[in-house]
């Protein structure tokens, strides 16, 4: 996979080791789920928070780029979730199988 980018202009310097290790997690080949859900629900509350500091002109600019972040994990999510389901059709398909000829 390649590395995803999720820091931009307006990144908070408190995000950024966030986004760093969810850059690192999703250019491994089999990321571990658990931790994906991890650091998406920290990366969320460090953003929510940030949100609160900003004037109404910065949350603007600041919401327009992180839906485009948002967006690229977003896809990451689908394809993790497309992958997990195909392990698991294989392995039903399998455990059927087995059990077909026993």
């Amino acid at each position: 996979m390649n590395t995803l980018i999720l820091d931009h202009a307006h990144t908070p310097e408190s995000l950024k080791p966030i986004n760093d290790a969810l850059s690192k997690l999703l250019s491994e080949d089999n990321p571990d789920e658990a931790e994906f859900l991890a650091l998406a629900s920290s990366r969320d509350e460090c953003i929510q928070a940030h949100l609160n500091t900003l004037a109404n002109d910065e949350k603007k600019t600041f919401i327009t780029l992180e839906l485009e972040k948002n967006g690229l994990l977003l896809a990451q999510a689908n394809a993790m979730f497309k992958a997990s389901l195909n392990e698991l059709s294989g392995l039903v398909r399998g455990r059927k199988a087995i059990e077909k000829y026993r």
